[in-house]
């Protein structure tokens, strides 16, 4: 009998109705006889109790929704509704009707899809830590009441600048807040623009660089940031198109300047501020990222994952490797650690962090001495065979070379029509020759002779050999083929010379390089974590030169690949016939507005005001790599593509960047104070809106309103879907709040523009929106909106292949790459990149995570010659050890000590992302809590956990008891005294107190000695959660007023990290495919080629804090049962070992 709510209410009214309810629907059956059951498959008398069971799934209705993190999945998934209440979420298991246009469909294969993320982000929606609506700190109100006076140290005091962390939040109306930021906004661009604006900048410090990066506009100090935008292209990107759009139109109101001379703000970047772009990828490939659909490891035969855990880390992905085994497929796994994914490979390569490019070269060193190489891949697409002047380092150029030569007229074919290069590029390019054996000479190779074009050359260019040539000047030039040149280069890199370096047993080594010569299709896959290291450059340039060599780019199940970071807004790339591509979004000219709703993509006109800024600069002191050297004096390493600004306004969506932010206490202590307005908008009370001016309360993907869109790097769907549920506070949609800004900014200006920008957001047509994307894109040109968001599905991203295959039409069809010579390049030619001693691939030790001599260059080459700019072998200044290139053969190397690993700091920290959380996201779900470490407690019986659980960092057994650690014990672990946590700390400071990290060690011996781990990015500890944590009865470090709960007593995982800003990343001379256009640049482009962040390029001293046991007094608790790692009774050993297993024959 199934009881409403009204006859519930009347049963209970009385004795008489509870009596009766007894006798029918609530009886206490618990308490019948226990019915005997024979076989119950054949017979089961009494199924009543299924009715509970029933009822606990009984639904209203359902809706799809996607859960889009960064984690490259962005999974369907089915919510199920009860009283307008999600009750549970399900795995949709429709993979096989997603379909695009032409008919083609996917397959049941990709099914299921959704991880314990997507299980239980309904408790992040429903959970204690939302936020309800806007913020606003007490002091920046106050500061904009009195007029925004100018923040000199009496300011910064005065109305906390300096101590954002102590200060109130206010809730406020939304009108409140938009008119607050608005007018901020003025302010600032009034305030720094001009020369008078100069002045001021000049005056707080900053470089004449980046002062001239302002172009006198007072809005690009301003710094918006779509945290990654790809996961929600129409909210996420609504604040990119409010930084160019708006931006623009305020800078045109602000210094009366018309259209030509109007300036947008800085967009910071995302992919490689999280270090998640392989850097070395726009060296030899000329893209961005050269990554697959994941499906494709199914063709594999030899798959190497290296850095990357992807059984723990690519959830709903991870089949997919496991199913190339099935397939007959080779698994093999680098990584300092035994981890999850090296269970399931035919064998381990253990390595010393940071030494993989060591591994690499020599694998190619063994593949080219027993001729394993693919000389007819080596001769038609790669840079090999091309001549090299042993003076100059350049490519010899026929220019020099041959009276009056002219490269051909590419405007008819690829190089000109498609890839969109003009003469003047081209040469710029530069030109090539080879050694062709059929006429014993230098002739000219142009960057279209790839593939079977230069089978039918009738070309034989040497590979091998040493020439000379005549120039124009009357001189003569040595030359070399590249291919001979890396003979001499890989000299230095025999089997033992790397075992030392790496430390991978050598039989590994041998077996790992055979393997990739001899069995095809192979491919590497990296994913992100080696990317976090400061020389992935060579690192990733010596994978790609492995698989360049024995011809495995471009097929299925070959290739190098990334896919870290949902970076992808490729996806809607731009081309001649569909239009700007996702640029008619972010970049709509703001004094051309096109106000028609029916009007194609293609028609947009499209004028982006904004420019890119790597958000590193911020982080590094909010400056560029300046050096003062003793050889030439002030130095600037950053390029003038590269340059940021001064930042006085930030303002991002969709992530919690201050948490995240390496060198996070000092960014808190010495950068933030400058900036004059920190805007931010989430859905939960993270770090960021602890730190933050303003917070928007921002509506949850269940919750959206109006249509949303993503795509991803690891499968080929696009989808469009709205929430279910009605939003469940005063929360409005991302795109919202920058309409709202713009709507005030029209009031006070007068300007109409600003509201007509976002005009189908006050039309409720955002739709149009979605539409015009769909139509610009290449790979969604037909789509309908309406019709992708009624399916509730996902849509194929029409690509030329399925899986999508890089380079597929490069090494297929013959067509030239996007990099200078139109070929798969392992050498380098750029000015800086010769100077730096980059332009063959080295290894080199990191800047900082080495016992050795930081940064120096493993080669004992003559063609290289790097300059060291005078900076002495003892400098320890991390921009001194940055800039600082120093030859030497690994001999010479060794018998160098770092001097921070003589101090103590002998620990290196691995800094993955965790399969549980997708950076700091679901940090404070309480289940997650629970789960993602040893110490999950939910009844915490230890007051001294932050929550219901806490962090924690991975230490060898050996290496702990060495130091006086038991398992469970509370440890300091810190970082470079030098800078670390903050720049000035000091012992007495309370805020040092705040800042210096505690952590639980756990034993694992799965690490190397040397080797720990502690994962990627939980919620910080702030003054006020380390306050709630000391003066709560309950020991919870949450903050008292915000409710901000962090997974730390003390500090963080950023307390050891800080930036680094590598040289090679930043480069102007670099050219390369535009990432989301089919059309050359050079040098910066944001998330593409630009200073990539390493969190994992430190070293950590590990001291014993507390016991682990409860309160602080003994071991912890699972100690004691001698069933643990590192502290095994005699039992425990015996079941290892297996001896307690009796065979019977």
């Amino acid at each position: 009998m199934l009881v409403t709510k009204r006859q519930f209410l009347k049963m209970t009214a009385g004795t008489v109705a509870a009596v009766a309810l007894a006798d029918n629907a609530l009886a206490l059956t618990a308490l019948l006889p226990v019915v005997e059951v024979g076989n119950p498959l054949g017979d089961y008398p009494d199924r009543s109790w299924e009715r509970v069971y029933h009822d606990q799934y009984r639904y209203d209705s359902s809706f799809t929704w996607v859960c889009s993190p960064n984690d490259t999945h962005a999974c369907r998934i089915r919510a199920f509704v009860r009283n307008g209440v999600v009750m549970r979420v399900e795995q949709n298991y429709d993979h096989q009707t997603y379909e695009d246009m032409y008919g083609n469909r996917g397959t049941f294969a990709h099914n299921p899809r959704m991880c314990l993320k997507g299980y239980t982000y309904h408790r992040r929606v429903y959970g204690p830590y939302r936020l309800k609506g806007p913020l606003m700190r007490r002091g920046w109100k106050t500061w904009m009441d009195d007029g925004s006076p100018e923040l000199d140290p009496t300011v910064m005091t005065k109305y906390k600048f300096n101590a954002r962390y102590l200060d109130d939040m206010l809730r406020v109306s939304w009108d409140t807040a938009f008119t607050y930021l608005a007018k901020a906004m003025i302010v600032i661009a009034n305030r720094y623009s001009g020369e008078a604006g100069a002045r001021r900048l000049r005056e707080q410090g900053y470089p004449p660089e980046m002062i001239e990066m302002m172009k006198g506009s007072g809005v690009r100090s301003m710094k918006f940031r779509a945290g990654m935008p790809v996961l929600g292209v129409i909210g996420k990107m609504g604040i990119t198109r409010m930084n160019g759009g708006c931006g623009a139109l305020l800078d045109s109101w602000v210094r009366k300047v018309g259209p030509e001379n109007a300036q947008g703000g800085r967009y910071f970047n995302n992919l490689t501020w999280h270090g998640d772009q392989d850097p070395s990828q726009p060296f030899w490939s000329g893209a961005q990222a050269i990554d697959c659909d994941l499906s494709d490891m199914r063709f594999s035969k030899m798959n190497t994952s290296w850095g990357k855990n992807f059984v723990e880390n690519k959830m709903p992905e991870a089949h997919w490797k496991l199913e190339s085994i099935e397939r007959g497929g080779r698994v093999v796994v680098i990584t300092p650690e035994y981890n999850p994914t090296a269970q399931r490979a035919d064998y381990w390569m253990p390595v010393r962090p940071e030494t993989d490019g060591a591994l690499f070269l020599g694998a190619c060193k063994i593949i080219l001495d027993d001729g394993l190489q693919d000389s007819d891949f080596i001769r038609s697409s790669t840079d090999f065979p091309l001549l090299i002047r042993t003076d100059t380092l350049q490519y010899l150029d026929p220019r020099d070379v041959i009276q009056d030569y002219a490269f051909p007229d590419f405007s008819k074919t690829y190089s000109g029509k498609v890839q969109g290069l003009s003469p003047s590029q081209i040469a710029r390019l530069g030109g090539f020759m080879v050694w062709d054996l059929n006429q014993d000479k230098a002739v000219p190779l142009h960057r279209e002779l790839v593939g079977w074009h230069f089978k039918n050359s009738g070309l034989d260019p040497a590979l091998t050999g040493s020439f000379r040539v005549k120039l124009l000047s009357g001189r003569e030039a040595d030359v070399m083929p590249l291919f001979q040149m890396y003979q001499v280069h890989l000299q230095d890199y025999d089997l033992d010379t790397v075992h030392q370096i790496n430390r991978c047993p050598k039989d590994l080594i041998v077996r790992w390089a055979r393997d990739n010569g001899t069995i095809k299709p192979a491919a590497i896959h990296n994913g992100e974590g080696v990317c976090h290291y400061f020389h992935m450059t060579s690192m990733g340039r010596a994978a790609a030169m492995v698989m360049t060599l024995t011809g495995n780019m471009g097929k299925f199940g070959t290739g190098c690949h990334t896919w870290s970071g949902n970076y992808k807004v490729g996806v809607w790339a731009a081309t001649p016939w569909s239009g700007e591509g996702i640029g008619i979004h972010t970049g709509e000219n703001p004094f051309k507005i096109t106000t028609d709703p029916n009007a194609h993509g293609k028609e947009i006109n499209y004028r982006p005001y904004y420019y890119g800024e790597e958000t590193t600069y911020w982080n590094h002191g909010d400056t560029a790599l300046i050096v003062n050297t003793p050889k030439y004096g002030r130095r600037v390493f950053t390029g003038k593509t590269h340059m940021p600004t001064p930042s006085k306004l930030r303002w991002v969506a969709n992530v919690n960047i201050l948490n995240n932010s390496k060198h996070h206490y000092d960014m808190v202590k010495n950068v933030d104070p400058h900036i004059e307005a920190i805007v931010t908008q989430d859905i939960e009370m993270t770090s960021d809106v602890n730190h933050a001016d303003v917070s928007f309360a921002v509506n949850g993907w269940m919750e959206f309103t109006y249509p949303e869109m993503t795509a991803t790097v690891s499968n080929p769907w696009m989808q469009v879907w709205k929430g279910g549920i009605r939003p469940l506070y005063d929360t409005r949609n991302d795109l919202d709040t920058v309409a709202g800004v713009a709507a005030k900014l029209t009031e006070i200006t007068g300007d109409g523009r600003f509201r007509d920008y976002f005009k189908f957001v006050y039309d409720n047509r955002v739709d149009v929106y979605v539409q015009r994307l769909l139509d610009a894109g290449s790979t969604s040109y037909g789509y309908s909106a309406d019709t992708m968001l009624k399916s509730e599905k996902g849509w194929m991203v029409m690509t030329r292949t399925y899986p999508r295959i890089p380079l597929w039409e490069e090494v297929n069809e013959s067509k030239p790459m996007w990099t200078r010579s139109g070929r798969l390049e392992t050498y380098r030619v750029e000015p800086e990149a010769i100077e730096y001693g980059e332009n063959f691939i080295s290894h080199r030790e990191g800047t900082e995570a080495t016992p050795y001599l930081p940064n120096a260059i493993m080669s004992s080459n003559p063609y290289i010659r790097p300059d060291d700019y005078g900076i002495p072998i003892t400098a320890q200044h991390h921009d001194d050890k940055t800039v600082r290139n120093i030859k030497l053969p690994w001999a010479e190397i060794k018998r160098y000590a770092n001097p921070l690993w003589e101090k103590g700091y002998q620990f290196y920290c691995v800094t993955p992302k965790t399969r549980h959380r997708v950076h700091s996201q679901w940090s404070v779900n309480d289940w997650v809590q629970m789960y993602e470490s040893n110490f999950g407690d939910a009844y915490r019986m230890d007051k001294r956990t932050p929550g219901v659980g806490e962090h924690q960092i991975h230490i060898n057994p050996s290496a702990a008891k060495d130091r006086g650690i038991n398992d469970g014990d509370y440890v300091y672990v810190d970082g470079n005294p030098v800078d670390r946590p903050y720049r000035g700390w000091k012992p007495s400071d309370p805020y040092y107190k705040v800042a210096r990290l505690m952590i639980r060690a756990k034993y694992n011996p799965a690490f190397p000695y040397h080797v720990t781990m502690a994962k990627h990015a939980p919620f910080v500890s702030t003054a006020k959660s380390v306050k709630g944590h000391e003066t709560r009865p309950d020991g919870r470090a949450i903050a008292l007023d915000t409710g901000y709960q962090s997974n730390f007593r003390y500090g963080a995982q950023q307390s050891f990290t800080r930036s680094w800003l590598m040289p090679m990343h930043q480069l102007d001379s670099l050219p390369g495919k535009m990432a989301n256009k089919w059309k050359f640049k050079w040098g910066f482009e944001i998330d593409h080629h630009a200073v990539n962040t390493v969190p994992k390029e430190c070293l950590i001293r590990i001291t014993k804090a507390e016991d682990g046991g409860i309160g602080g007094r003994g071991p912890w608790e699972p100690v004691r049962t001698g069933f643990t790692p590192g502290q095994e009774n005699e039992f425990m050993i015996k079941w290892l070992k297996g001896d307690h297993i009796k065979i019977k024959v």
